[in-house]
């Protein structure tokens, strides 16, 4: 009889813990937020080849320790486009950490010419990269 009891106590506490668990999980769908993320720097070189990729590196700053990469909103107007980085934060207890964060904007054209790529520093500021693409 003891024995039943002992079982049917642990089967409730492990039952109350995969629920606990089940509600944290649904918790932290909710804890994620997107927000535009301004450049610090950008390491890119002055030419390249039509039709091929050019890995240029974009760093960028974050609130906290949550902020990740999200994704490029990109404009093009002509041989000028102008870049802006969405970062993602997930999670619902971050460090107060504000890391620069670094990602990889590939830049690919199939045409030859000058480029001219903005990625946007500050809310009307803007860290400027020219390409010569032959």
């Amino acid at each position: 009889m003891k024995l039943k009891k002992l079982h049917l106590l642990l089967l409730i506490i492990v039952s109350g813990i995969i629920i606990s668990c089940d509600k944290d999980a649904e918790n932290d769908k909710e804890c994620i937020e997107y927000e535009n993320a301004y450049v610090t720097s950008v390491n890119s070189p002055d030419t390249g080849i039509v039709g091929e990729t050019i890995n240029i590196e974009v760093n960028f700053g974050v609130f906290n320790g949550c902020g990740r990469f999200g994704k490029f909103i990109e404009t093009e107007n002509g041989n000028t486009r102008t870049i802006e980085v969405e970062a993602k934060y997930e999670g619902c207890f971050c460090t107060q950490y504000a890391p620069i964060r670094s990602v990889n904007y590939k830049f690919i054209t199939n045409s030859a010419g000058n480029y001219e790529l903005r990625f946007k520093s500050s809310p009307t500021e803007f860290i400027s990269v020219n390409l010569t693409i032959n």
